[in-house]
């Protein structure tokens, strides 16, 4: 076994099992209204009346379903279930189907919108539950999102999806997505999640609708938003796939580069594989070669016509760069891929993980040191990242050893 391999995993195992799934099985759960705190700061103190996200509330449910998945503890099946039980009762909408956005610190709706990229993780937490556990209501629960989506979110015409809809799935261009105007119509976030989404559902739901739409989506991505010039994502684009912006998201296009691998994999289909490999190749060696530093961080975002780089480092970056660069050199061998994923791993250990009170630090300036006015917990900030990072090192080792 390859002796850098073997340190990378002794990281994820230690910092999964004795300080990120702790740290969030204690301080995330609001035993005061149910479900999950909104808002917990850099001391690990709640904010109590913080409004319950869409986002995180299923990314909570994909991390502990993934974690029972992989490492059998009991404890994390508990805490998947308390999270399934909370989202079913409070996000789903009984009337139109699909999930809202926001809710109060009471689970009482805020915000009534269905939110695509949201929705993208309600099919991510609900389908990786029901392939952890077997639930066949989370698995239904999944499938009607996925025909909502695809019955009123999806552009017929040009392919791909809309970014928000309004309670009853109607086009909205006016409730914002991922994307910053109105004028881009379609966004590179918002398609990467939907295809990991829609893959986790095929894995455990092998239907001839589901699996030519997982097909067509990995198309688009690599077809549509992938530049075969410069070996980026589109981050921003019009209805037509017309780049609306010249910036260029290092953490995107790492993570896009194993996602799609993922997708062409789960697919078996050596077209799609043969279409995926060398496409996502190309990204990780240009955002190795154009955005990781000689520390091992990995930069934020680009502008190649300004040339301004973000002046922040961000922790879910860092988590893809370590999956993306493993994922590089397990299809090419070629050693330097694996010496940046340790590197950068070695990084986070560093500077990203608390380890005086736990959990993780979201975000560091340019000289690695943590932001401390931005919270733990809030928004898109939760072990989904940082809990798949772990969980795929772990998982990729144990089947390199068989």
């Amino acid at each position: 076994m390859n002796e850098k391999f073997t340190r990378l995993y002794d990281y994820a195992v230690k910092d999964l099992t004795e300080n990120l799934l702790p740290w969030w099985m204690e301080y995330s759960v609001d035993k005061e209204n149910g479900g999950f705190w909104g808002r917990v700061d850099v001391n690990n103190v709640p904010d109590p009346k913080a409004p319950k996200y869409i986002t995180l509330n299923a990314r909570l449910i994909w991390t502990f379903a993934s974690a029972y998945r992989v490492l059998g503890d009991e404890k994390y099946l508990e805490m998947a279930n308390y999270a399934y039980d909370y989202f079913i009762k409070h996000f789903w909408d009984d009337e139109f189907g699909g999930c809202y956005t926001f809710l109060d610190h009471k689970g009482e709706v805020l915000e009534d919108y269905k939110f695509i990229y949201g929705n993208a993780f309600a099919v991510y937490g609900l389908s990786e539950y029901a392939r952890a556990t077997g639930n066949q209501e989370a698995l239904e629960y999944a499938k009607k999102i996925i025909d909502c989506l695809d019955n009123y979110a999806y552009d017929p015409h040009y392919k791909g999806y809309y970014e928000a809809c309004t309670r009853d799935w109607k086009v909205s261009f006016w409730h914002r997505g991922v994307n910053r105007v109105p004028s881009d119509v379609k966004t590179m976030n918002t398609h990467l999640h939907l295809i990991e989404a829609y893959t986790c559902h095929l894995r455990v739901n092998d239907i001839p609708q589901v699996r030519n739409k997982v097909r067509e989506q990995l198309y688009v991505m690599l077809n549509k938003i992938v530049n075969h010039d410069t070996h980026h994502y589109h981050y921003f684009q019009d209805r037509q796939w017309n780049p609306t912006s010249t910036a260029i998201s290092f953490g995107h296009d790492i993570e896009g580069s194993w996602l799609m691998m993922e997708t062409a994999e789960v697919l078996g289909e050596p077209e799609a594989f043969r279409a995926a490999r060398d496409t996502c190749v190309n990204m990780a060696r240009t955002v190795l070669e154009e955005g990781f530093r000689e520390d091992g961080a990995l930069l934020t975002e680009y502008d190649p016509v300004t040339g301004e780089y973000s002046e922040y480092l961000s922790w879910w970056e860092q988590n893809e760069a370590v999956v993306g660069f493993l994922n590089a050199w397990e299809l090419t061998g070629e050693e330097h891929f694996l010496d940046a994923s340790l590197k950068c791993f070695e990084y986070i250990n560093k500077h990203f993980i608390d380890h005086e009170k736990g959990g993780w630090f979201p975000a560091l300036n340019l000289e690695g040191e943590p932001l401390l006015r931005r919270p733990k917990l809030v928004g898109t900030i939760c072990p989904y990242h940082n809990g798949r990072m772990s969980m795929e090192i772990i998982e990729r080792y144990k089947k390199s050893t068989r």
